[in-house]
């Protein structure tokens, strides 16, 4: 391991270990939310609808728009950039079901099919992996736990 890798892993706070489940909470839902919020502003929709679709406060989707800061909300990880499209799509069924303003309970289980579209989709790609090694320290490098229930 180099130096610069050696104090890039010390400036990050690790745990010993977290559930994959943790790391959607804590981590990966902050991330995913920040990302479909950026999306969503770009195509000009209001901060109220926003907040509404993401099932979060309106001061919540002003954090997710700050740079990286103390008070900013979801930019603990990266999502990588090739996973974007994967997002637009999601935001785009949301988008969609939100708009036709079918019954609440269609336009919620929509959102949370997304939402566990792209969890599931980001477990499949290793992302969840990566993410998991940047946050445990007792996390092998070719742990595939979540992926396939074994090593």
């Amino acid at each position: 391991m180099s130096e610069t890798q050696k104090r890039k892993k010390k400036q990050i706070k690790r745990r010993t270990w977290l559930m994959p489940q943790e790391l959607e909470v804590w981590y990966v839902l902050p991330s995913l939310r920040r990302e479909m919020a950026g999306l969503m502003i770009k195509k000009g929709m209001p901060q109220k609808d926003i907040a509404s679709i993401l099932g979060v406060t309106e001061p919540a989707v002003t954090q997710y728009k700050l740079a990286k800061s103390k008070r900013s909300r979801g930019d603990v990880i990266a999502i990588p950039n090739s996973f974007t499209p994967e997002i637009a799509k999601s935001v785009d069924t949301m988008v969609k079901a939100w708009n036709s303003r079918e019954p609440d309970t269609y336009v919620y289980q929509a959102m949370t099919k997304e939402v566990n579209r792209l969890i599931r989709a980001m477990r499949d790609a290793g992302i969840m992996c990566d993410v998991h090694r940047g946050q445990c320290e007792q996390v092998e490098e070719e742990c595939r736990a979540c992926k396939d229930g074994g090593r």
